[in-house]
């Protein structure tokens, strides 16, 4: 089996992973849960915005296109960087299918639903407080951790 198709397989996986947890964490018969006390929770959440709830205040029909033009052109700057790396060895390659994984799950989510499912529910209590990381989901953690690992990447000894 050849990179391409190995990526092409890798994208898929996590595409469908992101989108069968959704669909889970959307069942009437769904409840949330405390994974590790104190710590991760699995919860349903709908995110009209972005990271943060960014955008939330926008009218939705305009938040809705913005985010939704937004998101796609990225995908496609992306989509033809991964076309030009998608041979050569490393693993830049395989963190775009990542990033390409991401995006498609919350564009496919956005244009079925209007908002983005998310259910990943990090924080920690401190004395007598929480803090809670925002709510997340599969597609969002495939973005972070690739964006985070090319530019750890990208500062390697040439």
């Amino acid at each position: 089996m050849n990179r391409t198709t190995m990526q092409i397989g890798l994208f898929t996986l996590l595409v469908t992973a992101d989108q069968l947890s959704k669909w889970w964490i959307q069942q009437a018969n769904f409840h949330a849960s405390s994974v590790i006390d104190g710590f991760f929770n699995i919860i349903r959440a709908y995110n009209p915005g972005v990271a943060f709830s960014m955008f939330t205040d926008l009218p939705d029909a305009v938040r809705l296109w913005l985010l939704l033009a937004v998101t796609i052109g990225i995908a496609i700057a992306v989509l033809l960087w991964w076309w030009k790396e998608r041979h050569r060895p490393g693993i830049t390659s395989w963190l775009l299918v990542m990033i390409l994984a991401g995006a498609a799950g919350n564009i496919w989510d956005r244009i079925q639903l209007g908002y983005v499912v998310d259910f990943i529910d990090w924080y920690v209590r401190i004395g007598g407080s929480e803090y809670h990381w925002p709510t997340f989901n599969i597609a969002d953690a495939c973005i972070s951790v690739a964006v985070v690992l090319l530019l750890i990447t990208s500062f390697k000894k040439s």
